[in-house]
């Protein structure tokens, strides 16, 4: 067992459920670092985790960047505070001074400047479409002209499994209730161009049985064509 996986099941042993699956806590964070690696994450990169939970993404991001460069939003305050006790010594956290809001707005302009990537990691899996356009929206506002979201979904199969539903369906802050949804991705395709973004459906395996998409400013170059300019 890794050093990270025991940690994330004291965690669990001490806190109850996390808001992600136990069995899997280090690998789920691993590979959404990785992922944003192949993005083209740099340590001078900053980012905004929009639904950071109990920090076992940010485990990986916060060692990994810049003093100063990770911020995270999630209404369930007190999961932060567990992952900062348990996954970050107090030298660490002074030292990389990240910064965390628990707005449920989704609202990305709280910490001002600009962003060159946002991750949504297990969270448009939860999330109404009203809340993923306010998602879009914030990207447009709060990134770099050249910025990446990077977001995990599960597409609807069909009509029925497309979630048209106005509120969150998962445990949060204000629930105790487990959930997921699905959303086709002619809908998100159509949100997208609506906002003069393009999106990518990424392949292979995210984490813990979900996918990636990608959106980007339509004719953005990835930021890896970029990295001699």
């Amino acid at each position: 067992m890794s050093k990270v996986q025991e940690l994330g099941e004291r965690m669990a042993d001490a806190h109850g459920f996390l808001g992600v699956p136990t069995r899997t806590f280090d690998e789920g964070g691993r590979r959404q670092f990785v992922s944003l690696l192949r993005e083209g994450l740099a340590p001078e990169s900053r980012i905004c985790e929009i639904g950071c939970g109990c920090l076992r993404t940010a485990y990986w991001l916060i060692r990994f960047l810049e003093p100063e460069r990770y911020c995270g939003i999630e209404p369930f305050r007190d999961r932060v505070v567990w992952g900062q006790e348990a996954l970050f010594s107090g030298e660490m956290l002074r030292e990389k001074a990240p910064r965390f809001d628990h707005n449920a707005r989704f609202d990305t302009s709280v910490f001002s400047g600009k962003f060159d990537f946002f991750l949504a990691g297990s969270i448009w899996t939860h999330a109404s479409k009203a809340h993923i356009e306010t998602m879009l929206d914030g990207f447009l506002e709060n990134t770099e002209r050249d910025g990446t979201f990077l977001a995990s979904y599960l597409p609807a199969a069909n009509p029925e499994e497309d979630y048209l539903g106005e509120t969150w369906v998962g445990t949060s802050h204000e629930s105790t209730r487990a959930g997921i949804v699905r959303h086709s991705t002619e809908w998100i395709d159509k949100a997208c161009r609506q906002r003069g973004l393009e999106v990518a459906y990424l392949e292979g395996h995210a984490f813990d049985d979900q996918l990636w998409l990608r959106v980007r400013r339509t004719g953005c170059a990835p930021h890896e064509d970029r990295l001699d300019d």
